[in-house]
């Protein structure tokens, strides 16, 4: 005799197994500390996220903006989503074009530089993590070496 009841659940939790993935989000923030503030003065840190599918490309790393860090505290919207566009010329003289997309289920580093920061420059100082596992992150630059979970923080 099959037992019907105990298929049909076996069935539906190892459907819910597979299809754990995590969804990109959007109305995730960053709580930034800026570390370099002393008395009245805060070094101006540009801070970038850096997507952790890097293309291989002589122009650095691929990174996107989050903002600028001029006070000890700000708070950053950490986007969906964002593309980046490899445009390669061809011996033809056509143009082959690779995206590369990221969106907040994918893991990204961040990094901070000084505001007058070449960006080619640029690199991630963190470990990576994944922005979607949690709806606030919060990190101080340039000390700590990774983002931690927080709270949601208002983005201006």
């Amino acid at each position: 005799m099959i037992n019907v009841h105990g298929t049909a659940a076996a069935v539906v939790l190892a459907g819910l197994a597979c299809s754990s993935t995590l969804e990109p989000r959007s109305g995730i923030t960053l709580l930034a500390t800026n570390s370099t503030c002393l008395i009245g003065r805060c070094d101006s840190l540009e801070v970038l996220a850096f997507p952790s599918n890097q293309p291989n490309t002589p122009g650095g790393y691929w990174s996107f903006d989050l903002g600028l860090l001029t006070t000890p505290e700000a708070c950053f919207k950490v986007p969906a989503s964002a593309t980046f566009r490899v445009i390669g010329v061809n011996a033809d003289g056509s143009r082959d074009t690779t995206t590369f997309t990221w969106t907040s289920a994918d893991p990204l580093s961040l990094g901070a530089q000084a505001a007058s920061g070449s960006r080619i420059q640029a690199s991630p100082t963190t470990a990576a993590f994944v922005p979607a596992t949690a709806a606030g992150w919060r990190i101080a630059f340039p000390t700590d070496s990774r983002a931690s979970p927080g709270a949601v923080c208002a983005a201006t």
